[in-house]
């Protein structure tokens, strides 16, 4: 066999995973992003399907019809050849209790761990060391990402609409996050206040370990310490004193904004944004107003302003220029 081929074993592997043969999720392994399995998925498809047991080992599937061995020591064979070809590797969950909320551990975790012990056990997970090949979304998305540099170079010279929709989509989002952020935060308070319950409002919405379609389960949950009890609640006297004097810190930090240094330069830097959107369209402050120019170049000759603070002596000037 010349040192470009690859033997069935890793063929095998290669299959497991491209192929979803084994159920594989996405990981978080260190500072890697892997995939994981379950050592009893593995196993259970190996017993299931004796042709891939034979690819990787020739004979076990007469040795399984002649009842030398069975099934379940063939595939744990297998499944040991795989790891010492180097084709993943035996990790474990890095957090051992189940989220706040929760009462079971998810199936798969979302961060693991290389074990010490890198023997095959049947009920460990087990991270793949291979890599799945490239699919065409892959260059779409790379297609996108160079012409997303290109529309951020080309920005500036943008129509204004664009930069109006633009302008809008970011402020919006922002908009969005930030509410998010403060209902979560007013109603963390106002329990905490009142009950001195430590409950927050989707508290896996920026759990990092959490799949997106977990993140608005569940709605509430109260936070709790490593033995899964409930934090003491502070004297009420104590919690009202506390969220008195943090809604009274903002408050005044608003109304007393310097008028000189950064708060100055926000202010200043608002504005400007606001006189570009005015200038280059329809929009109006909310002074009311009005954005409309006269005509470059028109020039009414049926009307002449006269300033109602000029005396006679301007008076006869213009009179006489007149006459010229």
């Amino acid at each position: 066999m010349s040192g470009g081929e690859k033997d069935a074993a890793t063929l095998l592997g290669e299959d497991l995973l491209c192929k979803n043969w084994v159920e594989s999720r996405p990981a978080i392994m260190g500072r890697e992003r892997v995939e994981i399995f379950r050592g009893v998925d593995l196993v259970t498809y190996l017993k299931r399907n004796e042709d891939a047991m034979e690819r990787a080992l020739p004979g076990s599937k007469k040795k399984i019809e002649k009842g030398y061995t069975n099934a379940g020591e063939v595939a744990k064979d297998v499944a040991k050849l795989l790891m010492k070809k180097d084709l993943f590797c035996r990790s474990e969950r890095m957090f051992k209790k189940p989220k706040l909320g929760r009462k079971k551990l998810t199936k798969f975790p979302r961060k693991v761990f290389v074990c010490e012990d890198q023997h095959f056990i049947e009920g460990s997970y087990y991270s793949w060391k291979i890599q799945r090949p490239p699919t065409p979304w892959v260059k779409v998305a790379s297609y996108i990402a160079v012409l997303l540099v290109f529309g951020c170079t080309l920005f500036p010279l943008a129509p204004y609409k664009v930069k109006l929709g633009v302008f809008y989509t970011s402020l919006t989002s922002l908009i969005t996050i930030l509410g998010i952020v403060g209902v979560r935060l007013l109603v963390y308070a106002t329990i905490w206040t009142f009950a001195g319950k430590y409950v927050w409002l989707l508290p896996n919405l920026f759990a990092d370990n959490v799949p997106l379609n977990e993140i608005f389960s569940p709605m509430f949950a109260e936070e709790q310490n490593k033995h899964g009890k409930q934090y003491p609640a502070p004297p009420l006297r104590n919690r009202v004193i506390a969220v008195a004097a943090i809604f009274f810190s903002i408050f005044a930090a608003y109304r007393n904004t310097p008028e000189k240094g950064y708060g100055a330069k926000i202010r200043s830097t608002t504005d400007d944004m606001f006189d570009f959107l005015v200038s280059h369209g329809t929009l109006q402050r909310l002074t009311g107003e009005s954005n409309k120019e006269d005509p470059i170049g028109e020039v009414n000759v049926n009307e002449t302003e006269v300033d109602d603070n000029l005396d006679d002596d301007d008076l006869d000037d213009l009179d006489d220029f007149d006459e010229l």
